[in-house]
């Protein structure tokens, strides 16, 4: 017997108040918003690592350089990255 278990990213996605409007070129669509901060160079200096957790079959064509849009504020992209199965992918940004 087999089964087959079929993933649904929207329930994922479709989480208002926790995801943010994303748009790259023509492609609008929502993803988690993710701006943590660190302590680096032995404390002197405070950096933030802004990304954004989109599903890869919105923003597969995402590339360095890039820009977009997240929550109304201009990035450019850094890098992105897929996770786990591909399905989901971090892009990495950083604040026009």
């Amino acid at each position: 017997m087999s089964l087959v278990f079929t993933e649904d990213l929207g329930a994922f996605f479709d989480t208002p108040g926790f995801t943010v409007p994303v748009v790259h070129k023509s492609t609008i669509s929502v993803g988690y918003f993710e701006s943590p901060n660190e302590i680096i160079a032995d404390g002197v200096v405070l950096t933030t690592d802004y990304a954004v957790v989109v599903k890869t079959s919105d923003f597969s064509s995402v590339s360095r350089g890039d820009a977009m849009t997240v929550d109304s504020v201009a990035y450019t992209v850094r890098e992105p990255m897929l996770l786990d199965d591909g399905k989901i992918m971090r892009v990495m940004l950083m604040k026009d």
